[in-house]
This record gives structure tokens, C-alpha cells and sequence, in this order.
């Protein structure tokens, strides 16, 4: 334990995963409050599932400040999505982690583990940062000289905070983590400039890749379902109908459709830079355009 703490947290997810599920297993007592504080920094519900996981059976260092946390977080994660046995999952490491409490930490905390999580989308459960603040209906005119000339000194850690806080990870892939309901933007800048990637978010319907392009099928009793085709087969067409949310599916038996035609409106929701101040978006356009990579030229 000596010789592996002076190294937790290290500088890759990889490698405090692997050290944090260590570390755990060998119940040293600095492991809780690092692991928790590498679980409120992870960007993206990936990481903070595997930080999760490997302190599941940790017993030592919890403080009760540490303890409410962790609670805290099974409250948010119970939001997160995934595939059919996901939940469960969540479920298996809430469980494991509760068998750790003590007597007096199950008394103390009762009322936290008895709560319910409240049911949130994935874009209210990622926007909770922002909340109090009021909304700006920003347009091209407010920003687009701003990504021409603004584009040094930007902020690393501000704009992949950002890049969490404002939901891209709910539907975009970005490296190793985040959703696959939209187009992977681990590649952006050799496909956009600042100028063009953020007109692309202000007016997401303005340019629809086909591969996301949602449909709109009307039915022969005149109801509509809006969706992107993830299953056709020869008898039915299944739906997507909310890209956050990957198992939100509708299937639709073919003999009972009227018609299907291309939607020319983004499933990707306009406003999403609302909450975001000027700075914070132009720091969240360098964090996406540099690939992850804090030593760009955007950065200095």
C-alpha cells in the first residue's frame, strides 16, 4: 500500500481503475476519499462505473461526508442508461457497497438509503450543474466572430466539464466513453472548424447526418412515431425514439403504415448551450476540436 498511494490517482483512467480496484482490495484507507473524488471528476458514466465497482467492497477510510456521496451517486447513477441489464447492475454494486456500512453508518445515513432516486432524463440528470442559472438564447451572430478569434488560451479542464455538464456525452462518443445515438465526435477536427461545429449545435437541423436522420412513420389510424430505424426486418420497423435513451424503442408492424418520410428535424434538442456562458462554450468548442488533447495549440 506505501509504494502504491503516492501513485493513485494516476494520469489515465486506465491505470486509476486499475489502481483504485487495488488499492480497494487492499482496504487502504486513502482509497475512498480518492475514489470518490475521481467519480465526481470522470466526465462521462463509464468511469465513474468502474471507479464504483472497485469500491464496492471497501471498508476502510469512509468518513460519513464520504458515505452521502456515495449514496448520492447510486441516487444519480439509477438515471443513467445502458442496455437491458443495466439497471441491475447498478443495483448489484449499491448492494455489495451497502453490505461495507457499519451499524452506525446504516443509522446514520438510513434516511439517504431509504430515499428513491427521482426519475430524471439523462439531459436533466447531466444539467444539474447548471442549475439556477438563467438562459441565453445564444445565436450565430453572438458567436460566430468569437471561434474565429477566440480560440487561444481556451480552458482544458472548463471544456471537457462542459462537454459533461451540457449532455454531449448522453448521444456522442467521444474516445473511450459516452453514448452511440448520434455521430462519434472523437474525429471533429478533421470534420469541422469552430465556426461550422458550433453552428451545427445552435441549429442542429441544419445539416443532418443520414446515418441519424430520423423518420417520421404514419400510421393507417393517422398516429405518428417519430424515431431513427435501429431493427427493420421483413414484417416490422423498430424505433429509437429518444437518442438519450438507447432501449426507448417502438415497434411498428409494416401492414399497419400508412407512410414513412425523412424528418428534416434534428433529434438532437436545440439550446442545448443555453445555461453556458461565451467563455464556456468556446472552451467546450477547443476541448471537442482537440480531440481530448490538453496540450493543443488552442490550449496555450
Amino acid at each position: 500500500v506505501g509504494k502504491l498511494d503516492p501513485s493513485f490517482p494516476a494520469d489515465t483512467f486506465e491505470l486509476n481503475w486499475l489502481l483504485c480496484e487495488t488499492m480497494a482490495f487492499l482496504q487502504a484507507p486513502s482509497t475512498a476519499s480518492k475514489g470518490m473524488a475521481l467519480i465526481a471528476s470522470a466526465e462521462s458514466q463509464e468511469p465513474q462505473m468502474e471507479y464504483a465497482r472497485s469500491l464496492r467492497f471497501l471498508k476502510a477510510g469512509w468518513t460519513p461526508e464520504l458515505r452521502e456521496q456515495q449514496l448520492e451517486w447510486f441516487l444519480k447513477a439509477a438515471n443513467y442508461q445502458g442496455g437491458a441489464s443495466f439497471t441491475k447492475f447498478i443495483e448489484f454494486i449499491r448492494n455489495d457497497s451497502l453490505a461495507t456500512f457499519t451499524d452506525a453508518e446504516m443509522a446514520l445515513h438510513a434516511d439517504l438509503i431509504a430515499q428513491e432516486p427521482e426519475s430524471m432524463s439523462v439531459i436533466e440528470n447531466l444539467g444539474t450543474m447548471f442549475a439556477g442559472r438563467s438562459m441565453t438564447d445564444w445565436t450565430m451572430d453572438d458567436l460566430g466572430d468569437s471561434t474565429r478569434t477566440d480560440m487561444k488560451n481556451r480552458n482544458f479542464e472548463n471544456g471537457k466539464k462542459m462537454f459533461s455538464g451540457s449532455a454531449c456525452f448522453a448521444c456522442h462518443r467521444f474516445g473511450n466513453a459516452g453514448g452511440m445515438t448520434g455521430p462519434d465526435l472523437t474525429g471533429a477536427r478533421g470534420q469541422y472548424s469552430a465556426h461550422d461545429l458550433l453552428d451545427q449545435i445552435i441549429n442542429p437541423s441544419k445539416v443532418i447526418s443520414d446515418q441519424f436522420a430520423p423518420i417520421v412513420v404514419t400510421l393507417k389510424d393517422g398516429d405518428t412515431i417519430t424515431g431513427v430505424v435501429v431493427n427493420l426486418n421483413g414484417n416490422n420497423v423498430t424505433l429509437n425514439t429518444d437518442l438519450t435513451n438507447p432501449n426507448q424503442r417502438v415497434n411498428v408492424a409494416r401492414n399497419k403504415v400508412e407512410s414513412i418520410e425523412i424528418s428534416d428535424v434534428s433529434p438532437m434538442p436545440p439550446g442545448l448551450l443555453s445555461m453556458l456562458t461565451k467563455d464556456e462554450i468556446l472552451d467546450l468548442l477547443a476541448y471537442v476540436l482537440s480531440g481530448g488533447d490538453d496540450s493543443n495549440a488552442m490550449f496555450q
